[in-house]
């Protein structure tokens, strides 16, 4: 589970230092909350009112009080997440009672922050807070689930989703921890997707963290870091392999992938394959006929890098071959060995994300740098490091898009 570093923007509403967030919402304005019609949205605001969702943001945005505390509520939820990591070490009763107490210590301080919402607040983040209940209540099942000999995926999963609802909070209450300008930063939570490699479609998770890192001229030069999680891929790589690279010619060769897997093996990844050989040949005189066969174990080095035209690109080389020395030669040399290795680097490749996906239209980022994680024991990511470059009113509008996203994801879930 990967964790957001500390001192960074929670919510998407705010991209700019105090100064400049202001001006997003106008030079000026009250920082108080309006009154607050029947209906939850600010008096005085017509349906047709073109600044309707301004009121809105305005009525929604936290105080420096509420800011504060959501502080809180995050280093609860990430000490949780610390803990959870550690039960990974060993199950023993020591650490199951440290999760125990984080995550309790978590949902306490969430519920203290929620309960002090304005009633302008508690009306238009009624959905949000209510989805945030049902992740609390998913989590201490998952709890629960893990104390009676269960699973600790299970609790991963809940906690992440707990922390999920606490993000698209704050993305509607504008909440930034730090003033800072060189501090500040968006976050894009995890989402899942789907990718259909081979005929096989998987499940993709990617996030990403955008940090404002210096100023150029007129515009904000911002790093940017995308993060893809491979656990569907590596769960279901021999059945991608077997769709890609199985073949059977009644007259020449007969190809059967029998597993494959990829292990992280940071700063590098492993891939292994098994397969079955055979080949055939045909004649009039004698018909068809089993020439030779044999069975191999690949196992192979995966780099990953930016390409020439700005994508990843995943590349695969033969660690170790165990096989006759017929097919040894092939896959070592020959176009069995190189279809192997293009397939599989494919598949990895298929299923990592692009900045240009990640990122809404308004940041167009360029690739830099790409490199394997482990986010957690076993599991494989890729984290493609860019760089984008916006002004100011750039910088409003990908706030903009990045808040309609989270909310359109929200009501999805």
């Amino acid at each position: 589970m990967k964790w957001l570093r500390g001192g960074l923007v929670l919510g998407v509403g705010i991209l700019l230092s105090a100064g400049s967030a202001l001006a997003q919402f106008g030079a000026g304005l009250p920082a108080a909350t309006p009154p607050v019609g029947r209906a939850g949205a600010p008096s005085g605001v017509a349906e047709k009112d073109d600044l309707q969702g301004f009121h809105r943001a305005i009525a929604l945005q936290a105080t420096s009080e509420q800011i504060s505390e959501f502080r809180e509520v995050i280093k609860k939820t990430d000490a949780a997440g610390r803990a959870l990591d550690e039960l990974g070490k060993g199950s023993d009763a020591a650490r199951l009672a440290a999760v125990r107490l984080a995550i309790d210590a978590a949902q306490a301080e969430t519920g203290k922050f929620v309960g002090g919402f304005s009633e302008a607040q508690k009306n238009g983040l009624r959905d949000l807070s209510s989805k945030l209940a049902k992740a609390q209540s998913e989590l201490d099942e998952q709890q629960k689930a893990l104390e009676a000999g269960g699973a600790a995926e299970g609790l991963r999963k809940g906690l992440a989703n707990f922390r999920a609802q606490q993000e698209n909070l704050a993305v509607e209450m504008s909440i930034v921890i730090s003033q800072r300008t060189d501090d500040v930063a968006f976050t894009i939570p995890a989402r899942r997707s789907s990718v259909t490699i081979g005929g096989q479609t998987v499940g993709v998770t990617t996030s990403a963290l955008i940090t404002r890192a210096r100023e150029a001229g007129s515009e904000g030069v911002y790093s940017v870091e995308a993060s893809t999680d491979l656990a569907e891929v590596q769960e279901n790589l021999g059945t991608i392999m077997a769709a890609l690279m199985n073949k059977d010619d009644r007259c020449g060769e007969r190809i059967v992938i029998q597993e494959a897997g990829i292990d992280p093996d940071v700063p590098a990844g492993r891939a292994m394959a098994r397969l079955h050989y055979e080949r055939w040949v045909c004649g009039a005189a004698f018909g068809r006929r089993e020439m030779t066969e044999g069975n191999a174990t690949v196992v192979m080095k995966l780099a990953v890098g930016i390409g020439e035209n700005g994508q990843v690109k995943i590349s695969a080389e033969n660690s170790q071959v165990e096989a006759e020395k017929f097919l040894a030669e092939m896959i070592k040399s020959g176009e069995l060995g190189d279809a192997l290795r293009n397939k599989i680097a494919g598949a990895v490749t298929a299923a990592v994300t692009t900045l240009k996906a990640e990122l809404p239209p308004a940041g167009e980022a360029t690739a830099g740098s790409a490199r394997f994680v482990s986010p957690r024991a076993g599991a494989l990511g890729v984290v493609v490091d860019g760089e984008m470059r916006l002004s100011d009113e750039q910088a409003k509008a990908f706030a903009e898009q990045l808040k309609e996203r989270a909310g359109a994801q929200a009501r999805k879930q």
